[in-house]
């Protein structure tokens, strides 16, 4: 693959390795067979090796998982699509070899500085932990026993199995560099920068998001992934203006705030607060409705009055599991601020198909590289007996599908009005263009985009959730067709 090809204008499918079929393989003749001309990108969520939180808690990111084939299967995929995976590039496993030498041999092994010693940063006070922010119900801090007997702390933001690394650390760059190199020979375009806001720790601040720190680790970052013909996507979750100065920096940001927005618009009927986010958002972003994580919160903050927040909060709160909750680390039973709602795209609208297809039309019109988890592909509703079997929020939309169920789920009409429109966004040559907001009142959507003599527009009527497409054609002319 040349350096610094563009990626594909087209839709992506996020997807497990393991939850369409039974592995990668799986998923590959998924991919070709069933998706063609739909798709034209992959985002594999991790494959590696890992020992916690599904998948996000690797031992390395040179090997794949056996359980789900090998790198054959990936580089498979990446002949005919642009392929994401994602950089845990926050934490490594305790199982890992780094940590395990670390424990055996202190401050005398060669990864000692990959990891962040708790005790060298001086006494942390009650004021201190007040301002971490956290994302478990205890101090993000782990106790450890080395092999002579001897005990120190080490950094764990997330859970007690994902050991911190330490950006103030040349060994860390050391690694991270080595497996940009590896990641980029087996064929991937673009990565996923999983949790980078929380690289950042500085005592007395919420090591998270610590500027100008944050700036200058996502700089190296970007220099050493576009030497390799890589393009970034760092992932964060916090107010809007995040994303922008993502963007303003030449990397790919969310559009974390669309599903919220959406959600307003086709729940209220409303379109106002959308059309002002399109004239201002980043083009350069990738859309999401739907991700593993769930519906997020804090993106929409001053995008939407709070009051139509809290709202949406409530409405979607009432069918789907426990939210997930901004917590701090000297009170971790607080329950903070809302941070993501558990709920497949399609339950949070009621299951209603028109209200579905709506929403994904309007996120293929919206600039950007849209991408579509592989739950709301298939129009998928909360699984609730896997949520009470792991215990995990946010398993309900992370369903687990045979082959065969996914396959019979592609046949329903909801998924085939779906599949149509995925494929007019990765072919229709006007999104190669540029993007139109047309007028229209607060009860509708209009919008499209132009190239030379190819035009596509969408209009959405609200009150009756109704999506029309109008486009030309090289046969036809001029085509309108009903969503």
């Amino acid at each position: 693959m040349p350096l610094n090809q563009p990626l594909k204008n087209g839709v992506q499918l996020i997807a497990y390795p393991n939850r369409i079929g039974a592995n990668l393989r799986d998923l590959a003749e998924f991919v070709e067979h069933k998706l063609a001309g739909a798709v034209a990108g992959v985002h594999i969520l991790p494959p590696f090796p890992s020992n916690a939180d599904g998948g996000f808690s690797p031992l390395t990111h040179k090997r794949i998982d056996p359980a789900y084939g090998d790198w054959a299967d990936i580089e498979r995929l990446a002949v005919r699509h642009d392929l994401c995976l994602d950089l845990v590039l926050n934490h490594l496993a305790d199982d890992s070899p780094e940590f395990q030498d670390y424990l055996q041999k202190g401050k005398a092994s060669a990864w000692a500085g990959l990891f962040v010693d708790v005790d060298s940063l001086g006494e942390i006070g009650p004021d201190d932990l007040a301002k971490i922010h956290i994302r478990k119900e205890k101090e993000p801090f782990r106790e450890v026993v080395f092999a002579d007997g001897s005990r120190g702390r080490v950094w764990c933001t997330f859970t007690e199995r994902q050991i911190d690394l330490n950006y103030d650390s040349p060994v860390t760059y050391a690694m991270m560099a080595e497996t940009i190199a590896f990641l980029a020979a087996r064929g991937v375009r673009l990565l996923r920068l999983d949790a980078f806001g929380y690289t950042t720790k500085k005592l007395g601040t919420s090591c998270f998001l610590v500027e100008p720190q944050v700036w200058r680790i996502l700089d190296w970052f970007k220099t050493t992934a576009a030497a390799h013909g890589i393009e970034l996507l760092p992932e964060v979750h916090d107010h809007p203006s995040w994303q922008q100065a993502i963007s303003a920096r030449g990397m790919w940001s969310y559009a974390f705030a669309l599903p919220p927005l959406l959600l307003y618009t086709l729940l209220d009927g409303n379109s106002h607060y959308l059309k002002a986010w399109l004239r201002m958002c980043p083009h350069n972003q990738v859309t999401v409705l739907d991700t593993h994580d769930g519906i997020c919160i804090p993106d929409v903050e001053d995008l939407l009055p709070r009051q139509y927040i809290e709202a949406i909060i409530q409405n979607v709160s009432e069918r789907s599991a426990d939210p997930i909750l901004r917590r701090s680390a000297a009170n971790v039973h607080s329950v903070g601020a809302i941070y993501q709602l558990t709920c497949t795209f399609f339950d949070a609208l009621h299951g209603n198909q028109d209200a579905y297809i709506a929403a994904r039309a309007i996120q293929f019109f919206t600039p950007g590289i849209p991408q579509v988890y592989y739950v709301g592909l298939l129009a998928g509703s909360n699984d609730y007996d896997l949520l009470e079997r792991s215990g995990e929020a946010r398993e309900i939309n992370r369903h687990r599908y045979s082959l065969e169920e996914a396959e019979l789920a592609l046949q329903t009409p909801v998924v085939q009005r779906l599949l149509w429109l995925m494929e007019l966004r990765s072919k229709h040559p006007a999104f190669g263009g540029a993007f139109e907001l047309h007028h229209s009142n607060d009860s509708s959507v209009s919008m499209g985009w132009r190239c030379g003599v190819h035009h596509c527009h969408l209009f959405v009527d609200l009150n009756f959730r109704t999506a029309t497409i109008t486009y030309s054609d090289p046969d036809d002319g001029e085509v309108c067709r009903r969503c």
